[in-house]
């Protein structure tokens, strides 16, 4: 993240998501922590990337793909909402000059699939008033609508269930580009100017430390189960390349599958 010395403190101040540890030699001595991210944030992504951190999440934007490496959030009680009459049109970054182009994922007159979906989720956020944060294309990806309507959206709604019933839920997700990560189904992604990703991880995390860990194929059918796309954590970080609870003396333990509406068949 870039920020000159100077304004350090004052940043840290407006952003109320984030604990700033400042201090006072150069910025290279100073340590910025994020609340968004349980065990420090995910390590392992590409080196030239920028780190945005808002009220809603901090992502890990990669400046060569233009698609975030990670994106880190907390979903509450409070910061649910209806979001049936909130924008949803894609907003530039003033943080970054060059990103996706909604223009080249807008649906064509044939159907088409693949287009811009948001990595943090509109409606989780839909009570807070910053809920307009979700819209920049920062936080945006390529994504297929059957998998976007089906296994993706069941399991964002078993999120805010549960954090419902519960507490604060810390979520990382992200994008994978390993070819062995393609449903069995599997057609051929749609060609686009940019690199689309083969797959998405999420990995959902409680107070308590329970973990959920998923993995979906970009081209995974809409009549899927989010249940059936359950891996471990090890499998999500081999495939996404990255640590993504650096700083934990040990990993997450438990397991949040049968709260996150998966039961033993």
């Amino acid at each position: 993240m870039k920020f000159d010395t100077r304004h350090a403190r004052s940043f840290c101040n407006l952003l109320t998501a984030a604990v700033c540890i400042l201090g006072s030699g150069a910025l290279q001595a100073e340590t910025v922590r994020f609340a968004h991210c349980l065990g420090g944030c995910p390590s392992g992504a590409s080196a030239g990337n920028e780190i945005i951190a808002r009220a809603l999440y901090t992502l890990s934007f990669n400046t060569e793909n233009k698609i975030a490496d990670w994106v880190a959030y907390i979903v509450t009680p409070g910061s649910i909402g209806v979001a049936t009459n909130l924008s949803r049109v894609p907003l530039r970054d003033p943080f970054v000059s060059d990103t996706l182009h909604p223009e080249d994922f807008e649906v064509s007159p044939e159907g088409r699939q693949i287009g811009l979906s948001s990595f943090a989720p509109l409606v989780s956020f839909a009570g807070t008033p910053f809920w307009s944060e979700i819209n920049y294309l920062t936080n945006m990806v390529p994504r297929n609508s059957e998998l976007n309507r089906g296994s993706w959206y069941g399991l964002e709604w078993a999120v805010r269930n549960l954090a419902n019933r519960t507490d604060s839920l810390y979520v990382i997700t992200g994008p994978i580009y390993a070819e062995e990560l393609v449903a069995a189904e599997s057609g051929a992604v749609e060609s686009t100017p940019y690199l689309v990703p083969t797959g998405f991880f999420k990995v959902i995390v409680d107070a308590e430390g329970q973990v959920g860990s998923f993995l979906f194929p970009q081209d995974l059918p809409f009549h899927v189960h989010h249940c059936d796309r359950i891996a471990s954590l090890g499998e999500v970080e081999r495939l996404s390349g990255l640590d993504l609870f650096p700083e934990l003396p040990q990993l997450p333990a438990g397991d949040l599958r049968e709260s996150l509406g998966c039961f033993p068949r």
